[in-house]
């Protein structure tokens, strides 16, 4: 395998596979930048959302005990903007383009705070650029403490965290988790971090999991050839095949015929576990090959498949980043099939409205209102994850008794299906659960337009 290759799988290891272990930080970590918005409170209001002449809760909120990052008259939200500009120079890659995401999470939280603020407190923003290619454990540990222990932040936004260690580090600090990352974690892992850790707009990898399976199912593509799966070594992989998607196969007659878990730890044992599993799928005649618990997983056996003269279809989701596998592995994603959780990430504008929904058109209204370019949806789609955060900071805040993980959670519990959001189909807030992706949309790659297209509505996680 050439040089550039191995080194190619070992840096897309480090930067999306699961990592073990914990390491010494410090509290200004390398490849990180940070800017503070503390916008001012200007009369009136430059947005539609929630627009109904009111500034925010009638009373101040109580802070609960030990809870971080809230003053009397500031709540400090941490924003984590994941830059992979140097990774796509070191290798070669095409990567979507986006606005000035800085700009961005400015104009909402001056947007937010001209509104009234969260829990009747103005947003103290704290910016953090993390970039992608300083990634690993030790880096996400340093960004992890220099927002908890130098902005001491209430809660964080979080894109483009990997690492295993990334997630307990906030929680141990009791700091609010409203993750945007495309990471897979099924309810064992968030009932492990509750009640701090949510992902409100995306689905838990239980839905992902069975959802992508039904789908498939309905849609005929298992039917169709012969199933392959390969599978992160892990607990969440082995629950996630066991639970949610072997029954569904089960239940529609398909077989597996080959099932490969593959040790993701080291760059070379990882490889190999690639490359045994391709000859796994020859030998079985696999031609439908599906990735379970792994972001990104999907990328990594292209490239490796390509080397090996193997071209099976593939089953994608959100989680596989299909637009980067067009970019770079355009002739391999044809036949691709699987869901859609993210239209900003997944498909062009003629394949979803643009904006889709009141809540988008709002979060779009403050772009334009600052003055910030807006080619498409793809232009701000880390942008309307931003305003879907801040807006649910503020609902919660509404119609919460005190200011805590806790006391978030249950006013989001309370939102039910009431909380619009601009960035995902649907979103629906159960009690007892924490992530809040409701629905998805079937597509399949198309080699014309050489893109994702999607069919049908928008299909309910839950049936």
């Amino acid at each position: 395998m050439p040089t550039i290759m191995k080194r190619l799988g070992i840096c897309l290891l480090t930067l999306t596979l699961l990592a073990v272990g914990c390491s010494q930080s410090t509290s200004d970590p390398e490849g990180v930048a940070t800017s503070s918005t503390e916008a001012p409170e200007p009369p009136g209001s430059s947005s539609g959302i929630d627009d109904d002449g009111t500034e925010g809760p009638a009373a101040i909120v109580p802070v609960g005990a030990d809870t971080p990052g809230v003053t009397d008259d500031t709540i400090t939200v941490a924003f984590i903007i994941t830059d992979t500009t140097a990774v796509a120079a070191a290798f070669g890659w095409e990567v979507p383009t986006e606005g000035n995401r800085e700009a961005q999470v400015a104009a909402l939280v001056e947007d937010v705070n001209a509104r009234g603020g969260v829990a009747g407190r103005t947003v103290d923003a704290k910016v953090h650029v993390f970039n992608a290619i300083t990634d690993g454990p030790v880096a996400e540990e340093a960004l992890c403490n220099a927002i908890t222990q130098d902005d001491q932040a209430f809660a964080v936004v979080m894109t483009g965290q990997f690492q295993e260690n990334a997630r307990p580090c906030y929680a141990n600090a009791k700091t609010l988790m409203l993750d945007a990352t495309l990471y897979p974690v099924d309810d064992v892992g968030f009932d492990e971090l509750a009640p701090y850790l949510w992902s409100p707009f995306l689905p838990s990898y239980d839905n992902l999991t069975s959802g992508m399976a039904s789908s498939l199912t309905d849609s005929g593509w298992f039917g169709s050839g012969t199933v392959g799966v390969v599978s992160i070594d892990s607990d969440l992989s082995r629950r996630a095949y066991a639970q949610e998607f072997v029954p569904v196969l089960d239940a529609a007659g398909v077989e597996v015929a080959s099932f490969n878990s593959i040790d993701p730890t080291d760059g070379r044992v990882f490889e190999t576990g690639l490359l045994q599993a391709i000859v796994n799928f020859k030998e079985a005649n696999v031609d439908r090959v599906v990735a379970i618990g792994g972001s990104r997983l999907i990328s990594w056996f292209i490239n490796t498949a390509i080397t090996q003269n193997f071209e099976p279809q593939y089953a994608v989701s959100s989680y596989d980043s299909p637009d980067f596998n067009i970019f770079n592995y355009g002739p391999q994603m044809v036949g691709a099939t699987g869901i859609s959780v993210l239209p900003g990430a997944d498909v062009a504008d003629d394949q979803w409205p643009f904006p889709a929904n009141d809540a988008e058109a709002a979060c779009v209204d403050v772009f334009s209102d600052a003055g910030l370019a807006i080619d498409d949806r793809a232009t701000v789609r880390t942008g309307l994850m931003f305003c879907d955060a801040l807006q649910l900071l503020r609902a919660a805040g509404d119609g919460a008794t005190e200011i805590s993980a806790a006391g978030f959670g249950e006013s989001m519990w309370a939102l039910g299906t009431g909380f619009e959001a601009a960035s995902v189909y649907s979103v629906q807030f159960e009690r007892g659960q924490y992530a809040g992706g409701g629905a998805f949309m079937p597509f399949a790659f198309d080699a014309g337009c050489e893109c994702m297209v999607v069919s049908g509505s928008p299909v309910d996680f839950d049936g």
